[in-house]
């Protein structure tokens, strides 16, 4: 884990605080002096859901990390939903970014057919832990690692790409299910090795990608799954260090991964493995890696909970790969003191690509979400 230094320009904990604590006020007392029949009109097709989270660590304590986070859902027909996801973060230091995390329509013919069209910016179709991205459904302080930080360099080029990345791409998926099986296949304008930063001026140049997957359910409780994307990561006209430089071929992407997921009482464990092969100029780059995550709800109000990762890769250095891995585990235990408030704390540990030792924090997170209509 980088250790950043304070921003002491940047706004405090208190002040984050009583932001978020005055949004939260505002939109209930807005809601409160709503029609009663306005209401239940949009209850019938409209969902707002709202979450945000302040969190603090050891490194930082009066610089938190700031997250909004809202899902509206619009009921259009019996069978078309549109959802619309927008998402803010802070860093410590003070920058701010955006993305739109959903923006899609969702369609299923009926219920008896087991049939559903996702279409436009939509979830990650790899990734167990994608979907627990929100801060209220997120067990842990923290999200996984690989989901954000980029691989080093194995072949003498930046291109940013992950392990696994966590973002939404734009694309179009068809799923299927029955009582103990499911499937999924479609097209994505993006690796998913890569965040496409559909927000962002700067996002990568979109690349056509084949995405499938499926699993089984073989007891209640127990899914097993697969998943698979294949696609350019890199293309000849960005390949390039310079205009006068020769063009380098357009490479491609295989991401396979396997995932777990058992649940019995008052416990989930949960666990995906991944492994990407980048083409290069000359020998494809391998790098792999794992995660494991385990929930146990102790009391309606208490839970603990821990997740390790780990992601090795081939490192170019010196004019030649060498294989590099990091690490991270965390424990948190969480209290909900109210409904819509969550109290957590923990620990979080780090190894970086380039070191050999671990950095340690601690860590406090609130958690408010509030379901609208």
């Amino acid at each position: 884990m980088r250790t950043m230094k304070p921003n002491r320009h940047g706004p405090s904990w208190s002040s984050c605080h009583r932001v978020l604590r005055e949004c939260v006020l505002i939109s209930c007392t807005l809601l409160s002096a709503a029609p009663a029949s306005a209401q239940s009109l949009l209850s019938r097709h409209v969902a707002v859901e709202f979450a945000s989270a302040i969190t603090s660590s050891s490194p930082t304590p009066d610089d938190p990390f700031v997250v909004f986070d809202a899902t509206a859902t619009v009921r259009v027909t019996g069978t078309l939903d549109v959802i619309a996801r927008p998402w803010f973060r802070r860093l410590p230091g003070g920058d701010w970014s955006k993305e739109m995390y959903q923006l899609q329509i969702r369609y299923q013919p009926s219920t008896r057919v087991p049939v559903r069209i996702d279409a436009g910016i939509i979830s990650s179709p790899l990734g167990i832990i994608a979907l627990e991205m929100r801060p209220d459904r997120n067990p842990l302080i923290g999200s996984p690692s690989y989901y954000f930080q980029p691989l080093p360099s194995f072949d003498g080029r930046f291109d940013r790409v992950l392990l696994l990345s966590g973002g939404y791409p734009l694309g179009a998926m068809a799923s299927l299910s029955g009582q103990k099986w499911d499937a999924r296949a479609g097209v994505t304008d993006g690796t998913p090795a890569r965040n496409r930063k559909m927000m962002s001026s700067n996002r990568p140049p979109a690349e056509p990608q084949l995405v499938a997957g499926g699993g089984v359910t073989p007891i209640p409780g127990l899914r097993l799954g697969a998943g698979f994307a294949h696609g350019l990561y890199r293309s000849e006209s960005t390949a390039a260090s310079s205009p006068a430089a020769q063009p380098l071929e357009a490479a491609s992407a295989t991401i396979f991964n396997l995932e777990g997921e058992y649940a019995v009482g008052y416990t989930r464990i949960a666990g995906e493995w991944i492994r990407d092969r980048f083409e290069t100029a000359t020998t494809p780059a391998v790098a792999r890696g794992y995660l494991l995550e385990a929930v146990r709800t102790l009391t309606p109000r208490w839970y603990i909970a821990g997740r390790t990762t780990r992601a090795s890769t081939p490192v170019f250095t010196a004019g030649v790969r060498v294989r590099r891995s990091n690490g991270t585990a965390d424990v948190t235990v969480g209290y909900r003191l109210l409904p819509e408030i969550i109290i957590k704390a923990g620990y979080q540990g780090s190894r970086a690509y380039t070191r050999t030792d671990w950095d340690h924090a601690a860590a406090v997170s609130l958690v408010v979400a509030k379901r609208f209509f």
